[in-house]
C-alpha cells in the first residue's frame, strides 16, 4: 500500500512538473515572440521617421502608413495625405534633408515611442512621437515638440 501511495505521489509530482515546465516554455516562447515583434516595430517606426521627416520623402508615407492613419496632432489632418502635406510644407520652407538623431526608442506591445532631435529654420527641436504599429504599418500617432529656447533657465540637456 505504501509503495502504491509513493508511486502515485511521484507520478503526480512528475506530471505536475512537466505541466509547469510546458507552461514556462510556452510563456518564454510568447515573450520571445513579443520581443521580436517589438524590435520589428521599432525598426518600422525609425525607418519610416527617417525617410519621411529626415529624407523628406513623401513616397515613404505610402510605404509605412496605413490608409486610415489616425493623427492626434490637431494641426495635421488624418490619413497619409495629412503627413504628405506636412512634408511638402517643410520642403517649401527650405527645411533641408537631415539624419534624424534618436535619443530613445522604446517599444511596448504595438506602441513605439521615439525621442528625437530635428533642425528646422535654424533652430533645434526635440520631438517625442508615439506610434501604434499594426500589420507592419504605422496606424496611429501622437506627438509633443519643444524648440530649443534662446535663453535657458538651466543647463540640463534636452537630449
Amino acid at each position: 500500500m505504501k509503495i502504491k501511495l509513493i508511486a502515485t505521489i511521484l507520478f503526480l509530482a512528475v506530471n505536475l512538473t512537466c505541466v509547469q515546465a510546458q507552461e514556462v516554455n510556452n510563456s518564454l516562447k510568447n515573450k520571445n515572440s513579443m520581443m521580436k515583434q517589438e524590435e520589428n516595430n521599432k525598426q518600422i517606426a525609425t525607418t519610416a521617421y527617417q525617410r519621411i521627416f529626415g529624407d523628406l520623402d513623401t513616397t515613404a508615407v505610402d510605404d509605412y502608413m496605413s490608409k486610415d492613419f489616425i493623427q492626434h496632432n490637431p494641426t495635421i489632418a488624418d490619413g497619409p495625405q495629412g503627413v504628405k502635406a506636412l512634408v511638402q510644407m517643410l520642403v517649401s520652407k527650405g527645411i533641408p534633408k537631415q539624419k534624424i538623431e534618436f535619443k530613445h526608442i522604446i517599444a511596448e506591445g504595438d506602441i513605439v515611442i521615439l525621442h528625437s532631435r530635428y533642425g528646422m529654420a535654424g533652430k533645434e527641436w526635440r520631438f517625442i512621437d508615439i506610434y501604434r504599429v499594426k500589420n507592419g504599418k504605422l496606424v496611429e500617432h501622437w506627438d509633443a515638440s519643444m524648440q530649443m529656447p534662446d535663453n535657458r533657465a538651466n543647463n540640463n540637456p534636452m537630449f
